[in-house]
């Protein structure tokens, strides 16, 4: 029994460093060089259109 929950600790513990690992990858490779968010987010970006009349 207790070597059946020391291999679940170590399991869970891979788990979670893994996805903390590719968060981590996926926030400085796709997230962070962007300068506005247009996908995946609840913001919306607001354009000003100007409009010359001659």
């Amino acid at each position: 029994m207790e070597e059946a929950r020391k291999k679940l600790r170590i399991c869970m513990v891979l788990v979670v460093a893994a996805a903390i690992i590719v968060g981590l990858i996926y926030y400085f490779h796709d997230v962070r060089g962007k300068d506005y968010a247009t996908e995946g987010t609840l913001v919306q970006r607001y354009e000003v259109q100007t409009v010359c009349r001659r």
